[in-house]
């Protein structure tokens, strides 16, 4: 699954006369880093855009004036602003080791746009893959229901998809 921004970075290209050739054989993977971002969630951000960037500057307000009661209130306006929630946005950055395959033929003249040559060997390739999941409290407040991980970002093509 990925997320609907990364989508629309390849939907607009134009490939009316363009073929695609692309090989991707994931090897191997590496945690790079991962954390877990508080009461946000995409969703929300998409409902209420005023909170897009809310934990960006609470941190830039903090480097500014070392005031943790400043970041207080601004964590505390931020609760108010969303509301009950008990959601978690768990984000982590893979390093994905692949075998790849990756050629743009134009269709009208058979001429390689891009990539490799038929017949080249497949090429080893490091991506760095961001993904997210979104975490709730279960009914019975008993731990925590894990959504779906999706692809939010790839080689940082979205400076990294970043909503909080």
């Amino acid at each position: 699954m990925m997320d609907k921004a990364l989508l629309q970075k390849f939907e607009s290209l134009d490939l009316e006369h363009m073929q695609l050739k692309l090989s991707i054989r994931p090897m191997e993977s590496t945690l790079q880093h991962i954390f877990a971002i508080p009461l946000i969630t995409r969703d929300i951000v998409e409902q209420k855009p005023h909170l897009r960037g809310g934990y960006q500057r609470i941190e830039q307000r903090f480097q500014e004036t070392k005031s943790y009661e400043e970041v207080r209130n601004m964590t505390m306006k931020i609760t108010e602003d969303i509301g009950m929630s008990y959601k978690r946005t768990v984000v982590a950055d893979a390093l994905v080791t692949c075998s790849e395959f990756f050629q743009v033929v134009d269709s009208r003249d058979g001429r390689i746009v891009q990539g490799m040559r038929d017949g080249d060997e497949e090429e080893i390739v490091d991506h760095v893959v961001r993904f997210e999941v979104v975490t709730d409290i279960t009914e019975s407040g008993e731990g925590r229901e894990v959504g779906n991980w999706k692809i939010i970002d790839l080689d940082d093509m979205l400076d990294g998809n970043v909503f909080h």
